[in-house]
């Protein structure tokens, strides 16, 4: 769903560089639906329950792709989301830190919080983990 659009051999012969490609709504899909099941993954291997998560720090891809992830995984209303991707938009593999530095600072984490942790991103690729916080 994600790819290439031509080898650099090619692009040698040709001079048109290669460019990358996506099928957006296989992406969105996966980014929210699969992304979704590894959070779910990431708290049950955890031993606990959504019910017992305190926030939840997404990567900040987009806000759209947050909503979705949250109706799938239906946390309760009073788990923290970290939405700092209004602030500093998509900042790729420091999105996840960022955002937990910003709760910090704001001083919305109270110790001992339990945060679930979901990445996603290019090459489809992707991690989650529940910490507790400091």
């Amino acid at each position: 769903v994600i790819r290439q659009t031509a080898d650099w051999a090619a692009a040698v012969e040709t001079g048109r560089k290669p460019a990358i490609a996506m099928d957006g709504q296989k992406v969105f899909r996966w980014a929210t639906v699969d992304i979704a099941e590894v959070a779910r993954q990431a708290v049950a291997a955890a031993g606990l329950e959504t019910s017992q998560i305190d926030l939840f720090v997404p990567h900040q891809a987009n806000n759209r792709i947050t909503d979705s992830m949250l109706r799938h995984l239906k946390l309760p209303e009073s788990v923290i989301v970290s939405r700092n991707i209004i602030r500093t938009g998509n900042t790729s593999a420091s999105s996840i830190p960022m955002a937990l530095d910003r709760l910090y600072d704001e001083g919305r984490v109270n110790p001992g919080a339990t945060c679930l942790m979901v990445g996603f991103g290019a090459g489809l690729t992707y991690a989650g983990q529940v910490a507790v916080l400091p």
